[in-house]
């Protein structure tokens, strides 16, 4: 119990620091946040610093807060949140992959990512230096990402869709980690399952709209492509739902809240608006409602994962000389799964 009070303690200090609507707001009317520091403030008061290099520096920072927070988890929590951070693995394979399709340079591609330093699981120099698609998966075989490795070669050899290959590494990755949810303790799994739960079944539905009417694709090849999970969007009530032919049937389909939430809704985009916004409202609750338990640890991990998405759409935004609304907009809704 020693142990969960310190963490309690810390995560609760840490979410002090989280920004306010209010500090996001003014970001948009000033050249810096004084919640974020002097340091990353310098970062973005530069115009010649590139916004791969300050996310890089926030991810730091936000890897120092990850330390110290694993360091009283038990090894089944602490190995969750360790698979949690492999997303950004993800991330940096896909840059090597989506690079290597389009041809870039090693150089070029190297600069677009990002440094987890001992975090970091893949075998960074052989990936760049592989020669092709194929030759880049079957070294990835030798690693912790052999399962991905092959089920992305299986993908690459028969469709050669770069969006199914995406998929796929998507899809094994997250079944990786409800994998790990379910490793923990009864107790922990009770007080984490809300939050994972509107998380994953976020993920199942937007790729579902997307897939089926967005890249049109059919019903058997968009459900293969879902997480086989067994939350509110459980596999019989998906597979009912990849048959549907239109979003608006989907809807009228879903159980509660999402029939609710997305009543009226009329595309994928706004259904993502309000799915994030559901996701946000479950870890704020969680954050403050819960103490001594993983839950609160995740969901702090996701508000600020949130805040940093926002603030570099801001960025992004400034950049492009974007309306200030528009910005406003793509901040509240630019978290990536």
């Amino acid at each position: 119990m020693d142990n969960y009070a310190y963490l309690n303690a810390r995560v609760s200090i840490l979410a002090g620091n989280l920004l306010s609507e209010t500090e996001l707001h003014k970001f948009l009317e000033q050249d810096s946040l004084p919640a974020l520091g002097d340091e990353l403030n310098k970062l973005l008061n530069d115009e010649n610093i590139s916004i791969n290099l300050i996310e890089q520096a926030w991810l730091i920072r936000t890897l120092e807060d990850f330390q110290v927070l694993l360091r009283p988890l038990s090894m089944a929590a602490r190995n969750l949140l360790l698979y949690w951070f492999r997303k950004h693995d993800i991330a940096n394979l896909k840059t090597i992959l989506h690079g290597k399709i389009a041809g870039l340079d090693t150089d070029t591609i190297s600069n677009q990512l990002l440094d987890l330093g001992l975090l970091s699981s893949l075998p960074i120099k052989q990936l760049l230096r592989s020669e092709n698609i194929g030759e880049l998966l079957r070294q990835l075989e030798h690693s912790s990402y052999s399962n991905i490795s092959r089920q992305a070669r299986r993908v690459l050899e028969k469709e050669h869709q770069l969006y199914s290959l995406d998929a796929t590494i998507d899809r094994y990755y997250m079944l990786g980690f409800i994998q790990h949810v379910m490793a923990l303790d009864v107790v922990q799994r009770k007080h984490i399952l809300p939050l994972i739960s509107i998380f994953v079944d976020r993920f199942n539905l937007l790729w579902l709209l997307r897939y089926r009417f967005a890249y049109n694709l059919s019903a058997a090849e968009t459900y293969y492509l879902l997480i086989p999970a067994s939350f509110r969007l459980n596999r019989a009530l998906l597979q009912k739902l990849v048959e549907l032919e239109s979003l608006d049937e989907v809807i009228e389909n879903l159980p509660e809240p999402f029939s609710k939430l997305l009543s009226g809704v009329e595309s994928t985009f706004i259904a993502d608006q309000k799915l994030i916004q559901e996701l946000r409202k479950v870890a704020d609750v969680t954050l403050k409602l819960h103490s001594f338990t993983l839950a609160k640890v995740f969901a702090y991990i996701l508000l600020r994962e949130m805040e940093m998405h926002k603030i570099m759409a801001i960025l992004k935004g400034k950049k492009l000389a974007l309306n200030k609304d528009i910005m406003l907009e793509i901040a509240e809704y630019s978290y990536v799964v």
